[in-house]
């Protein structure tokens, strides 16, 4: 089990002792006294509208995501803080609301301890954000979280609202309870299927054409296993590149092979849909015995790399760039993974493929999970709309609509730093986020226009781009840094998009109250059998072995508590 998940189940279990006393301490305290006067148009506009300031400065107190501001030292911003830079001063011009740090800590399990001990103590700061599904149903059955059902109406941006609905409701759904909208979610853009990366150079040398089908690409591999096209002497080029402790079921996943297993319809990992409704095992389904025997054989043959069971994430990664394999599974923004090989060997050629393809030419990937997060407004709370206007500030109009090119540099000053400082540690953004605006981009670097480009951080992107094509057109250095952004951005998301992409959307993907004390022994179990499997150790007739012993450690208990908790919603 990933360490991400662990965390998450050992939170959400903790808080089923913790939250009850929460709501103890806190369910009575009565709504605070507001100012607010609605007969004033300024208040009422500002209660109802996206961008609309508030008359007076609005003061919330806020669980924050640390920022990395010792960074700006030697810059103008040396200064900044938590509550003083680029974010909280543009937030504050634009709205006239102003942070105070509830507390402040770094990402991840750092910050979702100080949530647990926030909600324990019973001061929940007036926003935050809480890192699980599971929390957020806590909050709301003790009653200690805003309703933000109107304010989502009458405060989130047009924009926003055309996000979150390009997700067909699969995000914003699951932030409601009694049809109330109780957080707004952060989204998960899409990850987009399985990409195949290989040395078109190598190809090149040897007169291989691109891949289509899983046959192209055992020949290609083959290929430049036995005939060394990188110059590794005999023997010594490695196959195709994969995990060994996540080999596949991760949907965004690297090095892994879900392409391969989806050409058999199995989606390893996921909870889908058998066609009544209900949930199924993925792993455990029977289309998964003849995609174990695919890559088994291709193990056997020496087309996957003979080590990839030892490898760490560092090996993996030096037998790519220094040149000892040519083929990894990864996806859109695979070439940040190989960018180092243009250090190493300027010549390397790294080429993206939607591969392997299906008889008619798609390719079926499964969804991962829209959302991870939820950003929470106390119960209580004066103005919990402006929780939604600053979500529709930072995520609509700083993003898309702010022109001042001096406010704009402040921002690429900060991004260039890696300082953060938002007081909101979520984001959203479309579902197809990295494929959407690839035409345009593309037309303004043929034009030289980017007037059309209706993104800030498409802006930014197209300076680098028109660098990168500037400095390859004139035979300069190219910076690997600039190659993989557009290679990734432009080359490959272009390519999905034009591609024949089918989706599976997984029905589940919370935890259940028997998940804690079983699912780490479940999944040990699982890699266990992928890794014998494909290596050679068992053969894929143990897959039913597997199956039977899967479902009487617990599988069948998790199984039914999966479709109690699809039923109960």
């Amino acid at each position: 089990m990933n360490t991400k998940r662990r965390h998450g189940l050992f939170f959400a279990v903790a808080l089923l002792l913790v939250i009850a006393m929460a709501g103890c301490q806190k369910a009575d305290k009565p709504a605070e006294e507001s100012a607010v006067d609605m007969n004033d148009p300024a208040w009422k506009e500002a209660k109802t509208t996206p961008f609309a300031p508030y008359p007076d400065t609005v003061t919330y107190s806020v669980g924050q995501v640390a920022g990395n501001y010792t960074s700006l030292k030697g810059t103008p911003y040396e200064k900044d803080n938590a509550t003083n830079n680029v974010w909280t001063r543009y937030i504050k011009n634009k709205l006239n609301v102003q942070n105070e740090i509830a507390f402040e800590a770094n990402d991840g399990t750092d910050y979702q301890q100080k949530v647990s001990m926030a909600i324990v103590s019973g001061e929940i700061p007036d926003i935050m954000v809480v890192p699980d599904h599971e929390t957020l149903q806590q909050l709301y059955e003790n009653d200690l979280i805003e309703d933000l059902t109107a304010a989502y109406e009458d405060t989130a941006s047009e924009r926003i609202k055309e996000i979150y609905d390009s997700y067909d409701g699969r995000v914003l759904d699951t932030a409601k309870f009694d049809g109330k909208l109780m957080a707004l979610p952060t989204t998960e853009i899409s990850h987009g299927p399985g990409v195949l990366w290989l040395r078109k150079d190598w190809m090149d040398q040897l007169g291989l054409q691109e891949p289509k089908t899983i046959e192209d690409i055992e020949h290609i591999i083959t290929q430049f296993v036995e005939k060394d096209p990188g110059g590794n002497g005999p023997g010594n080029t490695v196959g195709l590149v994969i995990d060994n402790e996540q080999p596949v079921g991760i949907s965004g996943g690297q090095y892994e092979v879900n392409n391969i297993f989806a050409l058999y319809g199995a989606f390893p990992k996921q909870w889908i849909d058998d066609g009544t409704g209900k949930a199924v095992y993925g792993s455990i389904q029977p289309e998964m015995k003849p995609a174990l025997a695919k890559v088994a054989d291709m193990y056997k043959k020496g087309l996957i790399d003979r080590q990839f069971a030892v490898r760490t994430s560092d090996d993996r990664k030096a037998l790519l760039t220094s040149g000892k394999s040519g083929s990894f599974l990864d996806n859109w923004w695979g070439s940040w993974t190989v960018a180092d090989s243009l250090k190493l060997n300027p010549d390397a050629e790294w080429v993206s493929y939607v591969a392997p393809q299906s008889e008619d030419g798609s390719v079926t990937m499964f969804t991962g999970k829209p959302t991870s997060s939820y950003l929470v407004v106390r119960k209580g709370f004066s103005h919990p709309e402006a929780a939604i206007k600053i979500a529709s500030v930072q995520f609509d109009y700083q993003r898309y609509q702010e022109k001042d090119e001096a406010v704009l540099k402040e921002f690429e000053d900060y991004s260039a730093h890696n300082v953060g400082g938002s007081p909101l540690a979520v984001n959203i953004d479309y579902y197809d986020a990295f494929y959407r605006n690839v035409g345009i981009m593309e037309e303004a670097l043929e034009t030289g226009d980017a007037s059309k480009l209706t993104s800030n951080l498409d802006i930014a992107a197209y300076k680098s781009y028109k660098k990168y094509l500037d400095d390859s057109k004139n035979g300069n250095q190219v910076d690997a840094n600039a190659w993989a952004g557009y290679t990734s951005s432009i080359t490959t998301a272009k390519l999905v998009n034009n591609s024949n992409i089918k989706e599976v959307n997984p029905i589940f993907f919370g935890s259940t109250r028997s998940m804690s004390l079983k699912w780490p022994t479940l999944m040990k179990m699982e890699l266990e059998m992928y890794l014998k499997i494909i290596t050679g150790e068992q053969t894929p007739d143990d897959f039913d072995k597997f199956v039977e012993n899967w479902k009487k450690t617990g599988g069948d208990i998790i199984t039914d508590e999966v479709n109690e908790a699809i039923a109960s919603n």
